[in-house]
């Protein structure tokens, strides 16, 4: 399956040879990823599939603009592990979007008051 995402998808195998079968299902996991990193040509998704004993332990990072997500699953299979660890990304990059996609409420900004509270401000007279 040709990778016709603009996600540059790394597959890594320790202690493992990742089959076509799992680059393919990978390829077709991460078009779900491809709709939030569109605009970024550089964002880049390595997989790494680590076989210890009878345990496949599926890491899974996300860099793009100087962010990183991060999602890790461990099971019997790397299939399943593929299936746990894109909807962990997906909630960790939309939780990340919510956050900087509304109107002006990031970060160190401060929020607009729709009420237009003039301040009360009293002088006292000390002319005696």
């Amino acid at each position: 399956m040709k990778n016709e995402s603009s996600l540059n998808i790394e597959i890594f195998g320790k202690n493992y040879t990742v089959s076509d079968g799992l680059t393919n299902m990978t390829l077709k996991k991460c078009s779900k990823l491809d709709k939030y990193f569109k605009d970024d040509e550089n964002a880049t998704v390595q997989f790494t599939v680590t076989l210890e004993g009878d345990t496949y332990e599926t890491d899974c990072v996300v860099t793009t603009r100087g962010i990183t997500y991060r999602a890790t699953a461990q099971t019997d299979s790397p299939y399943t592990n593929l299936d746990l660890v894109i909807p962990k990304l997906l909630g960790q990059v939309r939780k990340q979007k919510s956050i900087w996609g509304r109107k002006g409420e990031g970060f160190g900004k401060k929020k607009s008051n729709k009420r237009n509270h003039e301040p009360v401000v009293t002088f006292e007279d000390t002319e005696e």
